[in-house]
């Protein structure tokens, strides 16, 4: 049985928008403001990347025209002009290495206004055309609708952090709204790494089992990583949190090889030599293998962090990360209107020591082994004025999980001893199938219309093998108060097939004003359910001068349901025995069956009743956000975001017993969370391309503690609590982060 399903409160948050956006209309019709003149350009490839260092100069009219100014674009790809230009007629140029020169005649710079401009190059020798829109800076640019990147993260800058590992995930927290959790996971919005997704040249690059980020693509591969907060664009799905998009660079022009990152950070105590702390050396080549038509990307690299654990005394207060990543991209341009794009991945991962702290010594944490291979094909064919893109990608994950020994774990009031109880080891496949269809700006009803249609297929399979070893719980005194027996080892196999379909309009009403309006289908098989995700969003410039933008929006979004929840009654079961104050004398001994309900927990439990369909219905998120994007001067940039989510059906576990007296642990989709920030951003341009950015978030995340991952996921607790409802573990109440690069 399938249902779809919309929430009332979807529809109250949809007319408040609606009301803003006629008040945006009404208020736009009657402002204006006077500002100076000036000309911003955004300068990309032909796949929408920006580059970096495009020179370009203007020149007034006539046959013989002096250079009136000039400029280069920095890391986002902006140039921008003096404000002091005069109004008039003006010869624009933008030459790029290895692009075709770009000349633009009477480009108008009007008083009182800022005019901005989208440049797009293509590749030289290849086509001597180039495609003009406009305006430029996402940040103040109406075009670019109502869903703009939280953050943006260059090659440039990603090279230049002192990463430890230097692995992208690690640069994420620089993010305003982006948390890393005790256990080094990744919060988007309040939300836990698996209700996040990660897209790697907009195909899905998480674990397909877990949803894990567990990314080790090479730095010197990553041309620009980006995170959405609130994308209400409809290509984007499977999240309650958020996204993190990650596009890779293609080889260039000319072969040019680094060597980075070599030399490795040696490690002293009590000024002896005790071996490597950190050691990151990396090397990327890239270049033509046939002149304009097949490029080559290739970066080989390799990671030893050894992190210190402040509590504990050397050598036992270190855990130990060390990867290898292998990553090969070719670029095969077939025309100036078709190019394909083929990569090929493989990044092995040990880690030693995880979670490791003072009250979870070495012998108590447990390591972690995976293997990650993924290749993909990309397809980009410009059909008429419009674009069409087709994906594929095939990943095979193995990940194992395993403790420092066989010795039964035991918790006491203070610190713990033995061994990690559990050992894991499984293997996942996904295929993906994309295709994307962006057509060109049509005018018709009175508005200019961007519509993007598209359908995405996914394909996931995982076998599990996961065994469990008793644990002990002990009192102070060391005395035995209970002990949980885990019974019943066998294969976990699940899979799923999803079908999405998205269409998605922007119209552009004004040159000031324009509104995102989607809407996504999803049909995730091991759910038994459809759902209809609808979105809408807009973007609003009050002045003339265009350096004032409102965005806002509010969308409903759809989680992926964990690979094993339908499989969850195949995990072990336990039993659990309280003893007296002896430690000996039992008093009570009790099994608990793993059972997958679909009864709220007010019902009478019964649990002879079979779960139906509605068991695995899929976790619902609802999110607004109201944001101002303001250019104060020619170095200074504000934004402030306001934003509030809700996410409910939420799979969490409790020890439950049913009407009968049987008692067991009970999985069902009713937990609940929400989330609320003030987001207040500046950015300082600084000289020489370099930046700095200052923000503060005041936030609040609370929700049900006990979700699947924290006792079913990879590093799992053994004790199954009693839900609580309170703040989550990744809540951060005030969070100010300064961080930016400089040049010396």
């Amino acid at each position: 049985m399938f249902r779809s399903k919309a929430p009332a409160s979807f529809i109250k948050y949809f007319y408040t928008l609606a009301l803003i956006c006629v008040c945006a209309v009404v208020a736009g019709a009657q402002q204006s403001q006077s500002g100076a003149s000036g000309l911003r350009l955004l300068v990309t490839d032909i796949q929408q990347r920006a580059l970096a260092g495009a020179f370009c100069s203007l020149r007034g009219p006539g046959d013989n025209p002096r250079v009136a100014a000039n400029a280069t674009t920095d890391e986002q790809g902006i140039a921008a002009f003096p404000a002091t230009l005069a109004p008039g007629k003006y010869k624009l140029r933008v030459e790029g290495h290895g692009f075709e020169t770009y000349n633009q005649n009477d480009v108008v710079i009007r008083d009182g206004a800022v005019t901005e401009l989208e440049v797009s190059l293509m590749i030289a020798s290849v086509s001597e055309s180039v495609t003009v829109a406009a305006p430029a800076n996402e940040a103040t640019n109406v075009q670019a609708g109502a869903s703009t990147a939280a953050g943006i993260l260059q090659r440039q800058s990603l090279q230049r952090l002192p990463l430890a590992s230097a692995r992208i995930d690690q640069a994420l927290p620089l993010v305003p709204g982006v948390v890393r959790s005790s256990t080094g996971e990744i919060s988007i919005e309040g939300a836990t790494e698996q209700q996040s997704t990660l897209l790697v040249n907009g195909l899905n690059a998480a674990d397909p089992a877990s949803g894990n980020f567990r990314l080790n693509l090479p730095m010197d591969s990553v041309e620009s990583v980006q995170v959405f907060q609130h994308p209400y664009t409809a290509e984007y799905g499977a999240f309650t949190g958020g996204v993190t998009a990650v596009e890779t660079r293609r080889g260039q022009e000319h072969w040019h090889a680094e060597i980075n990152d070599f030399l490795p950070d040696l490690r002293f105590k009590s000024g002896h030599l005790v071996g490597v702390a950190e050691d990151t050396p990396r090397v990327n080549f890239n270049g033509p293998l046939i002149r304009d038509r097949l490029f080559l990307s290739q970066s080989i690299s390799y990671s030893i962090a050894k992190q210190p654990v402040r509590g504990l005394t050397f050598p036992v207060n270190e855990t130990k990360s060390e990867s290898q990543s292998y990553f090969s991209q070719l670029d095969l341009i077939l025309s100036n209107r078709h190019t394909q794009t083929f990569t090929f991945g493989y990044f092995p991962q040990r880690d030693q020591f995880v979670n490791l702290d003072f009250f979870r010594p070495q012998p108590v944490t447990p390591n972690y082994k995976q293997k990650d291979f993924v290749v993909t094909f990309r397809d980009h064919l410009q059909l008429g004025e419009g674009l069409l893109q087709s994906s594929v990608s095939f990943k095979k994950f193995e990940a194992n999980v395993w403790g420092q020994g066989a010795d039964d774990q035991v918790l006491t009031p203070t610190v713990e001893r033995g061994n990690y109880f559990a050992t894991q080891s499984r293997h996942s496949h996904r295929l993906e199938l994309f295709e994307v269809y962006n057509s060109p700006t049509k005018h018709f009803l009175g508005a200019g219309h961007e519509i993007k249609v598209g359908f995405d297929f996914n394909s996931v399979d995982n076998v599990l093998n996961y065994a469990a070893r008793p644990v002990n719980i002990l009192r102070e005194d060391d005395t035995l108060a209970e002990r949980i027996v885990f019974r019943g080892v066998r294969p976990i196999q699940a899979e799923n097939r999803e079908y999405v379909g998205f269409a998605q309009d922007r119209l552009l009403l004004r040159p000031n004003l324009s509104f995102d309006l989607g809407l996504r289908y999803e049909d995730q098989r091991i759910g038994k359910e459809s759902n209809f995700a609808p979105r809408a969003g807009f973007a609003w410039s009050p002045f003339k001068s265009g350096r004032t933008v409102w965005r806002g929006g509010v969308g409903l979004f759809y989680d992926k349901v964990p690979l094993n929840i339908r499989s969850f009654a195949r995990y072990p079961s336990r039993t659990v025995t309280r003893y007296a104050a002896d430690g000996v004398t039992v008093i009570d001994s009790h099994h608990y069956f793993n059972v997958l309900v679909d009864s709220p927990p007010i019902e009478p439990l019964d649990f002879r009743r079979k779960a139906g369909a509605d068991a695995g219905f899929v976790p619902q998120n609802l999110k607004w956000n109201v944001q101002l994007d303001q250019i104060v001067t020619p170095w200074l940039d504000l934004r402030a975001n306001f934003s509030r989510s809700r996410t409910d059906h939420i799979y969490i576990v409790t020890p439950e017993l049913d009407f009968r007296g049987r008692t067991g642990i009970v999985l069902r989709s009713a937990g609940q969370a929400t989330y609320r920030a003030l987001e207040l951003t500046a950015r300082i341009h600084l000289p020489h391309k370099d930046q700095f950015f200052i923000s503060y978030v005041r936030s609040h995340a609370r929700g049900d503690l006990n979700d699947f991952n924290s006792y079913f996921g990879d590093f799992g607790a053994p004790v199954i609590r009693q839900n609580e409802y309170s703040n989550l573990p990744f809540d951060v109440p005030n969070r100010m982060i300064a961080w930016g690069t400089i040049n010396l």
